[in-house]
């Protein structure tokens, strides 16, 4: 029975200019006679750390996913009997007060439900909602899509709607100091904070500045933006965030500036992970996309070879953003048998499982020398999954992220150079069903990597693949049927 392998060396990534030079071919001479009869292509990655990382390769784009399924399960025509949505319904008709939905910026998709939220609510026609946008982006590089969307969320909201104010999701730290609460005090309920209403202008100066989306602090985009008392809020959120920093500071201060008690409803479209008792609209979210959905789909089981410390987190995100144990997906933690040929072919061959991933990381050398030793190792296993696999299962070997990283040369030399692996990873593939000759590989996302390997072993050509058959004619007919 086919398989499918793939091996992952995080943080292995396309040198920038500027990088520290590190000889694959020389560390890796496994790879290096791989390379020689594999495709070869690239893909796109934002990420600089496995949580990321993760959650691209085994969902994909979730927000859009995640957007459709609120709009099937949600914003539709069963809304008005939602008990939450009844609640947040009365709330908002309180004269004079206002709504303050907090939502990641993400794909410009969301104004569309957003609009279709807000058409669903019984609002006066002068009823003010403020739409205050949480950046959760990890790299600078992000920038000119961020732009875009903000840009076509501000010209698109429903009438009723302006954006407020802008903050980075990571700015405040789980517990705040008098300093954080003081400045949460000034944008929530005073809009004191700097105001940039042109917020293109505002975004291409922290760019330049290299402020990381996440870690921006947070301005205003409007004078009246301020939370009152009576006023109410939405997290417009599509996954189980956990706001509580945020969420902290908003009900702590609040009744220091309102001289009273606070009333502030506050609600949200999906369940949080939070200490505080916000209602919801729903309580999760459904991933068919997911490495769980795939394999529930087509019968199949996978096997993960991972570090103790990530079992948890990669469980979490195979499945779907669910912490559960799914008899469909297996762990193992690597060890020395994993450098013995026999143990590998019994593996491969004999084992319960049609999908393994290899997971490793290249973010934990110490040192330059160290970094090189560690790839010299993988690249042992990596000489013995070729042996095993070839003219009987596909093998990808690739990497979810690219390491940017100052690291000293070696432990006797403490000269630092700058690793610069940002933004694109390389992807080797071969599989015996795609002779060189008909097929090639095209570049895509990391999630593009999973999709591939379960295709090879299920033949579903609904599943998006990297692997393309050459010719012109052959695909225009297969994008046009």
């Amino acid at each position: 029975m086919k398989k499918s392998v793939i091996f992952l060396i995080n943080g292995l990534g396309i040198e920038k200019p500027g990088s520290y030079s590190i000889s694959i071919d020389q560390s890796m001479p496994q790879l290096c006679k791989i390379k020689e009869t594999s495709y070869f292509t690239t893909a796109i990655t934002s990420s600089l750390e496995y949580r990321s990382a993760y959650q691209r390769f085994f969902l994909g784009d979730t927000y859009r996913s995640e957007l459709d399924f609120v709009k099937n399960n949600v914003l539709n025509e069963s809304l008005v009997n939602n008990q939450t949505f009844q609640s947040l319904s009365t709330a908002v008709q309180r004269e004079g007060s206002k709504l303050h939905i907090f939502v990641e910026a993400t794909n410009d998709k969301v104004v569309e439900q957003l609009n279709r939220l807000v058409k669903a609510l019984p609002l006066d026609s002068n009823k003010k909602i403020y739409l205050h946008l949480i950046l959760f982006q990890q790299t600078v590089s992000e920038y000119d899509k961020l732009i875009d969307v903000v840009n076509f969320i501000k010209y698109h909201l429903d009438s009723h709607m302006t954006v407020g104010f802008v903050m980075g999701k990571e700015y405040l730290p789980d517990t705040l100091s008098k300093n954080e609460l003081d400045y949460i005090k000034k944008l929530f309920f005073m809009c004191s904070a700097e105001r940039w209403t042109q917020t293109d202008q505002k975004l291409t100066i922290l760019k330049e500045n290299n402020v990381r989306p996440c870690d921006v602090q947070g301005f205003c985009a409007n004078n009246e933006c301020f939370i009152s008392n009576g006023d109410t809020i939405l997290f417009f959120n599509t996954r189980r965030n956990n706001y509580d920093n945020l969420l902290q500071g908003l009900f702590q201060m609040a009744p220091e500036v309102f001289k009273t008690s606070a009333d502030i409803p506050t609600y949200s479209l999906l369940k949080l992970n939070t200490q505080f008792n916000i209602p919801f609209m729903i309580e999760n979210v459904s991933y068919e996309n997911s490495l769980s959905g795939l394999l529930t789909k087509h019968n199949k089981k996978a096997l993960i070879f991972s570090d103790n410390q990530n079992i948890k987190l990669v469980n979490f995100y195979a499945n779907g953003m669910n912490d559960v144990n799914n008899p469909s997906i297996g762990f193992m933690l690597k060890d020395d048998k994993l450098y013995q040929k026999e143990y590998i072919e019994q593996l491969i061959e004999n084992a319960p499982y049609d999908l393994f991933i290899f997971d490793y990381h290249m973010d934990v050398s110490k040192d330059i020398n160290h970094l090189k030793e560690q790839l010299s190792q993988l690249d042992i296993i990596i000489g013995l999954l070729g042996d095993v696999c070839v003219n009987k299962h596909s093998l990808i070997i690739t990497s979810l992220y690219g390491l940017k990283k100052e690291l000293p040369v070696a432990e006797y030399n403490t000269e630092t150079v700058l690793i610069d692996y940002e933004m694109q990873i390389p992807i080797f593939f071969f599989d015996y069903n795609y002779p060189k000759g008909k097929y090639y590989l095209s570049p895509g996302e990391t999630n593009d990597i999973l999709t591939t390997a379960v295709r090879c072993i299920t033949g579903d050509t609904s599943l998006y693949s990297l692997v393309k058959e050459k010719g012109i004619i052959n695909n225009l007919v297969k994008a046009f049927k």
